[in-house]
């Protein structure tokens, strides 16, 4: 369709067409968006450069928190009836008992093939050399009593008066009093080095070295019967 021409006005001049509105530049959304790219840059940031603090699992900054103490991750976890030789005193980990030990305060020795049972649970157990000083039992005993995942017993040829024992993990210290004893309950008892955290705790109360399993006699094989005697015809 045609273009109609301006009409003239009544003084017989041309309207002058409107001038196009020039619409502003949008500046708040830039500043918004710019505000928002920088804060996820600064997100990217503190999250690259915090790693080693922010940003790190509970059993990690657990291990970092204890001076002294010594970690084995690869422990074995086979069950087995028979006694085991571990290759540290008291044992951390490794093929172990059936039967956890239960935990509770002994005032003797322990099968170590429970209480590493115990330990893959989450179990603290705590041991001493026979003979130290009853104000150090009493204190360890205080630490110990009525947790169900702390365990406390002497433990002969200890190589320090007292240790600690988690699994994968343990401390030695000269006194009950030293800070690295709490620090140690509080980051592993039930904590997350535990292969079967929260698993009971309740089994046997057995005290003394464990006792090998008895060996069933062997089963006789039973003779056919003889067949009964006829007796001969004359």
């Amino acid at each position: 369709m045609a273009q109609r021409p301006d009409r003239p006005t009544s003084t017989g001049r041309r309207r002058t067409p409107a001038p196009p509105v020039k619409k502003p530049f949008p500046w708040g959304t830039v500043a918004i968006s710019s505000v928002l790219g920088l804060l996820l840059a600064g997100i990217l940031f503190y999250a690259a450069t915090n790693q080693g603090s922010g940003f790190i699992d509970p059993l990690k900054a657990a291990d970092k928190s204890i001076d002294g103490l010594t970690v084995s991750d690869k422990e074995a976890r086979d069950h087995t009836d028979a006694p085991v030789k571990y290759d540290k005193e008291p044992p951390t980990g490794g093929k172990h008992n059936n039967t956890p030990q239960t935990c509770q305060v002994y005032t003797e020795g322990v099968p170590s093939e429970r209480a590493v049972h115990s330990l893959e649970h989450g179990a603290v157990w705590i041991t001493y050399r026979p003979g130290l000083d009853a104000g150090e039992v009493k204190t360890l005993t205080e630490l110990a009593q009525g947790n169900p995942y702390r365990m406390l017993s002497p433990y002969p040829g200890l190589k320090s008066p007292i240790s600690l024992q988690a699994w994968g993990r343990q401390v030695f210290v000269d006194k009950a009093s030293d800070g690295k004893v709490n620090d140690f309950l509080e980051a592993y008892t039930s904590g997350p080095q535990a292969p079967e955290r929260g698993a009971s705790c309740e089994g046997s109360t057995e005290t003394g070295p464990l006792r090998a399993a008895p060996v069933p006699p062997p089963v006789q094989a039973s003779l056919p019967a003889s067949p009964a005697a006829t007796p001969s015809k004359k």
